[in-house]
């Protein structure tokens, strides 16, 4: 009966193991989605040799978006740029680009082809730009002309949605759930071997 008794302690105890590591794993990835840095590659479009990165950080209140781009092509030159939604890199070069949805902040050409610009978006998540429920990218584009409205883009990264947003890592999920099946068959054993003994 005493050892019984033990043995059902370590059974809870294994259970209460289980369970702990299941709540740590979901407290950590609940902490990894609300504050992330994501780092994605602009590649030239329209053989224009101009590429870059964009960084998107959560920062309180919002996310901050900073382009730093290379080879732009004269100094001195404005390129604006944005986060379009409801397409792709590929869409907007074949000629269909998505709307614009969120500006960011106009860079300027520096003498040895580089430009940097940072934009805060307020009340968004870094999640919620790279989410699966729009297809978005960010394209920078050519030289602005008079009366030609709005140029082609000339470096372009897709917001593809991360591997690592939403969910628990299958690892964590499936070490949590072993202990806990283990914890639970240990007890299960246990109070058989108590009522075959009590027969």
């Amino acid at each position: 009966m005493y050892r019984a008794r033990r043995l059902s302690a370590a059974a809870l105890a294994i259970t209460m193991f289980g369970a702990l590591a299941l709540a740590l794993a979901l407290s950590a990835n609940a902490e990894a989605q609300e504050d992330q840095t994501v780092k994605v590659n602009l590649t030239q479009s329209r053989d224009s040799g101009v590429s870059g990165t964009a960084t998107l950080e959560d920062v309180k209140g919002g996310v901050e978006v900073t382009l730093e781009m290379r080879n732009l092509p004269e100094a001195g030159i404005k390129h604006i740029n944005h986060i379009h939604a409801g397409g792709t890199c590929a869409d907007d070069r074949a000629g269909r680009t998505a709307p614009v949805t969120i500006p960011l902040e106009t860079i300027t050409a520096q003498n040895d082809g580089t430009g940097s610009a940072t934009t805060t978006l307020k009340d968004i998540s870094a999640a919620q730009l790279f989410g699966e429920d729009k297809e978005r990218f960010i394209l920078l584009h050519a030289q602005t002309k008079k009366g030609e409205g709005v140029p082609p883009g000339i470096a372009c990264a897709d917001l593809a949605p991360l591997a690592d947003t939403g969910g628990i890592r299958p690892v964590t999920l499936l070490l949590a759930g072993a202990i806990s099946v283990l914890g639970v068959a240990a007890g299960l054993f246990i109070l058989q071997r108590r009522i075959g003994a009590e027969n």
